[in-house]
């Protein structure tokens, strides 16, 4: 069984949509949403959908997915952000996957929900298996195993995605599913969309670095 864990801090606008995708594939898998306190109607959204799990948590993305995966039932972990949508028939791809041997863990390819050339053009980078290319919002999931192993994601401000990479990488093979998950293009519209790639490729060499994540977080803002 999957265990899909979605944290959520004000996302009303989002996770009524991202719910619902979820739930034409769900199965006999699991949804469970993390709260970091939300102030809008995000957990009113989350109540109309009887069979999703909630929990409340402390606000840090690290912090959430490890309290979601402390109640998840699910032998494999897929964490998924509030405004990122999976491929159809994603949850089978991913059981069929890690029934083979050596894997321990994966993502999907990235599009985004705006037609900008840029953006395509960011989309084919993030075929690329490595954790320059791979972030949270491209659908991480791994074996329980592994994850519980390796002891969870570090609840640190900034890189807890790119961290888990890449112990998780060391322990086996991760792989990268090319039918692409959908995800918002609202950070790279808002910042601007060479600026926030330039941005976030900038902030991950400088954790590989050393650069400590309080202060790449300062510098994300």
């Amino acid at each position: 069984m999957i265990s899909v864990v979605i944290p959520v801090l004000n996302e009303s606008q989002t996770i009524g949509s991202c719910l619902s995708r979820l739930s034409e594939q769900i199965g006999h898998h699991e949804i469970v949403v993390v709260d970091g306190g939300s102030q809008d109607s995000t957990l009113d959204i989350v109540r109309s959908f009887p069979d999703v799990k909630r929990v409340c948590s402390s606000v840090g993305r690290g912090v959430q997915m490890n309290r979601g995966a402390g109640i998840a039932k699910g032998d494999i972990l897929l964490f998924l952000h509030a405004d990122t949508y999976l491929p159809p028939r994603a949850l089978n791809k991913i059981e069929s996957l890690m029934e083979q041997r050596g894997i321990v863990a994966g993502s999907f390819a990235l599009s985004f929900d705006d037609s900008s050339l840029l953006l395509k053009l960011y989309s084919l980078f993030s075929r690329i298996n490595n954790t320059l290319f791979t972030y949270g919002d491209q659908g991480l999931f791994m074996a329980r195993q592994a994850f519980e192993s390796i002891g969870g994601f570090r609840e640190i401000p900034i890189m807890e995605d790119v961290e888990i990479q890449k112990r998780l990488r060391r322990m086996g093979r991760f792989v990268k599913v090319r039918q692409p998950v959908c995800t918002s293009a609202r950070r790279f519209l808002l910042h601007g969309i060479i600026k926030q790639q330039l941005m976030n490729i900038w902030l991950v060499l400088l954790y590989h670095a050393g650069i400590s994540p309080s202060r790449l977080k300062r510098i994300y803002g």
